[in-house]
C-alpha cells in the first residue's frame, strides 16, 4: 500500500487525504497513524479531522496555506519515529456474544454459505480480535475488521425491516454490531447485553475508532442475567 496520500481540497476550508482504496488492518493502520499526525502538524489550523477507512478529511480554521511537499517531508519523519515497532494506543474491548438461535436469525445461511458447523462459526467469530475501523452508518455503530476469510458472506439482497439494537451481524469482510433497533442487510449471528448508545452517558457510544475489540461466546441463560443487570 502507499504510504504517502493525495491531498485535495473540498472546499475553501476542508482538505481531504486519500490513500489507496483498501480496507485491510495496514489500510487502517495507516490512515489512524496518519490522522494523529495530522492533527499534531496542523493543531493550530484544524476545527477537526475525520478518518474513513482510506482517507482522512480535515476542517480547517477558515482558508489556510498547507504545503503539500512539507507536509510529505513531515509525514516521512513522523513515520521513521513513531510507526516503525509502535502501536496505536487504543482501549482493548472484551464483549459478550450469546450465538443462541433465538438471536442468529441467519445462523443457517452463513453455515450453508461457508459449510462450516455452528461450532466453527462461533469459534472463528470469537476467536480473534477486531479493530474499530470506523463508527457510523447509526450512532454507534462499529465497523470491525478483518473478519476471518472463510466467514465472507454477501449481505442481505433484501435487508431487513426492522434488526433489534444489540444483534451481531457479518458481512463481507467485517462484523459489526447494531447500536439501536433499525432496518439492516448484515448476517445475524448473534446478540450482545451491552448497549451500545446511551445518550444518558457522558461518552454516548461504546465504541471508538482504533478500539481493539474481541468477542466471548455466552448461554442464553448469561444474556438475560447481564442484559437485566444494565436495567
Amino acid at each position: 500500500m502507499n504510504d504517502f496520500p493525495k491531498m485535495m481540497w473540498v472546499s475553501q476550508n476542508t482538505l481531504r487525504f486519500a490513500f489507496s482504496e483498501e480496507i485491510s488492518q495496514e489500510s487502517f493502520l495507516l490512515v489512524q497513524h496518519f490522522n494523529r499526525f495530522i492533527r499534531k502538524f496542523l493543531q493550530h489550523q484544524i476545527i477537526e479531522t475525520v478518518a474513513g477507512y482510506y482517507t482522512i478529511t480535515v476542517y480547517l480554521k477558515g482558508r489556510q496555506h498547507v504545503s503539500y511537499e512539507k507536509l510529505l517531508e513531515q509525514w516521512q519523519h513522523y513515520q521513521i519515529e513513531t510507526m516503525n515497532g509502535s502501536h496505536l494506543i487504543g482501549r482493548e474491548l472484551t464483549v459478550p456474544i450469546c450465538y443462541d438461535e433465538e438471536f442468529a436469525l441467519d445462523m443457517e445461511r452463513v453455515m450453508e454459505h461457508t459449510k462450516l458447523s455452528y461450532e466453527e462459526v462461533v469459534s472463528l467469530h470469537s476467536g480473534r480480535s477486531y479493530a474499530v475501523h470506523l463508527v457510523g452508518f447509526l450512532p454507534g455503530f462499529p465497523y470491525l475488521g478483518e473478519l476471518d476469510s472463510r466467514l465472507h458472506v454477501p449481505r442481505l439482497q433484501k435487508p431487513r425491516k426492522l434488526v433489534d439494537a444489540s444483534s451481531v451481524g457479518i458481512g463481507g469482510r467485517q462484523t459489526g454490531i447494531y447500536p439501536i433497533d433499525s432496518p439492516g442487510g448484515w448476517n445475524i449471528i448473534g446478540r450482545t447485553p451491552h448497549r451500545l448508545f446511551d445518550v444518558k452517558n457522558n461518552e454516548p457510544t461504546l465504541f471508538q475508532t482504533g478500539d481493539s475489540v474481541t468477542f466471548y461466546a455466552i448461554t442464553k441463560q448469561e444474556f438475560y442475567n447481564m442484559n437485566q443487570e444494565r436495567v
